[in-house]
């Protein structure tokens, strides 16, 4: 570890889940600081993001030329390496996740995605970060066939789906603002509803189980708690926002 001053919007040590973002790449560039992706992150749209639960770690390392000498290409800037170290209790499971880079998300699969942007009326973008193994029956339990696995298997990188007005709550009489229902860096839980043109995925909210399962209060930057199926609560200011929230799977 350095005693250089931490850049991250993390503190380092701090747990971290799949989807959650580290940094902004090109505001941490133009004050001087490079981060490079390590273990367990990935950059995605200028910022970079966790794909595994774990502590978040950073080293810095002189950026110099083949010479020793400082390269004019970098600008004298200093770069972190930053990488996710998952304890000893994860690393057993971590073998099961190695399959990742075989694994592409399929139509039916349950996959855990962070919105990146809201298309009103019509659409949202969502980067899809990994699936959930765990399988389920038409009760909405989980089924015993899959207990030994991790909650989930993260992807080294990210697939592109979207989440259509129609697919967050297709039941529902009422017309939905999709501004209500999801925003840009919520995690959400959802279903792959079918293929889409371009390797994107098309997304279903429909089922009680999926929703948001992660949001911050534009505000206070806390996180949200839910209150109902369609509100979350910030515990500090008490300002409620509209979600689709998901409600809470069973343990297997």
């Amino acid at each position: 570890m350095t005693s250089k001053s931490n850049p991250l919007g993390k503190k380092l040590g701090t747990t971290v889940t799949p989807g959650d973002r580290l940094g902004n790449i090109l505001a941490l560039r133009n004050k001087g600081v490079n981060l490079i992706a390590g273990n367990g992150t990935y950059i995605r749209h200028g910022h970079m993001y966790a794909s595994i639960t774990g502590q978040v770690m950073a080293t810095t390392v002189d950026q110099e030329d083949d010479d020793g000498n400082n390269s004019a290409e970098n600008d004298g800037n200093t770069k972190w390496i930053v990488s996710i170290q998952q304890s000893q209790q994860q690393q057993p499971q971590s073998a099961y996740a190695k399959a990742s880079t075989t694994i592409c998300p399929q139509v039916g699969s349950v996959i855990l995605g962070r919105v990146t942007r809201v298309v009103r009326p019509s659409y949202a973008v969502v980067d899809i970060i990994a699936i959930v193994p765990t399988e389920f029956n038409n009760n909405g339990q989980s089924s015993t066939a899959t207990k030994q696995q991790p909650y989930i298997i993260p992807f080294h990188e990210p697939f592109a789906g979207t989440l259509r007005q129609n697919e967050i709550k297709p039941q529902s009489a009422i017309e939905l603002e999709i501004s209500d229902c999801l925003r840009p860096g919520d995690v959400i839980l959802a279903r792959i509803h079918a293929l889409g043109g371009e390797k994107e995925y098309i997304l279903s909210t429909a089922e009680t189980e999926l929703g948001v399962v992660k949001a911050t209060c534009e505000s206070s930057g806390y996180d949200l708690v839910p209150v109902s199926y369609k509100e979350m609560e910030c515990p500090v200011t008490k300002v409620k926002e509209g979600r689709k929230v998901a409600k809470p799977r069973a343990a297997a």
